[in-house]
């Protein structure tokens, strides 16, 4: 199933035709965000394929060159944690986790009129997707680990999404924060 708008098409990875070489040339802006291409090169086939993931590869409708990639996995948070009788408790609250999200910095570089597409790709493509699921299953939220950079934690405010407080957030990472996002700031939005 590809999810498209006028600008760019979301394939599922197995659909989408990525090359080796494709990948092998796939770049981030930061070095932090190394972890993302490791991810895609390494991982994204392997975890589509046990159904822990499913990795979505942008490319360009006109030119269908490699914009970026995002993952999306079924997940949830822990809400409203205390200690009753000294036991830890908690509610839960089902979310869908954006577990990968990354432009192509050589995409961005060859089409520099492009530097906002990671608005019109998260709006236009993945919140389509996540509200598709909601119809089908229970969805309260979006939820994203983000690389802790300010650029980047103000450009996921810009998309709506919001920081707990200290306190909660210290609570969710004891909770459920995934090694992989060791270091990583929780952020989520409403649906």
């Amino acid at each position: 199933m590809e999810n498209r708008n006028e600008l760019f098409k979301a394939i599922p990875i197995f659909d989408s035709g990525l090359k080796d070489e494709e990948i092998r040339l796939f770049s981030v802006g930061h070095k932090e965000g190394q972890g993302l291409v490791d991810y895609l090169y390494g991982y994204a086939e392997a975890e589509e394929g046990n159904n822990l993931m499913r990795t979505y590869i942008v490319r360009d409708v006109k030119t269908d060159e490699f914009v970026g990639y995002f993952s999306l996995k079924a997940g949830m948070i822990s809400i409203n944690e205390s200690k009753v009788n000294n036991v830890d408790t908690f509610d839960t609250m089902p979310g869908i986790e954006l577990a990968n999200f990354a432009i192509n910095s050589n995409y961005i570089a060859e089409h520099n009129s492009m530097k906002e597409c990671g608005k019109i790709i998260f709006n236009e493509l993945i919140i389509p997707i996540i509200k598709e699921v909601s119809t089908k299953v229970g969805v309260r939220l979006i939820y994203i680990f983000a690389l802790p950079l300010e650029s980047l934690i103000e450009r996921y405010k810009e998309y709506r999404f919001k920081r707990l407080t200290s306190e909660q957030e210290e609570q969710l990472h004891k909770r459920l924060k995934p090694q992989y996002d060791e270091g990583c700031i929780f952020m989520f939005q409403e649906l």
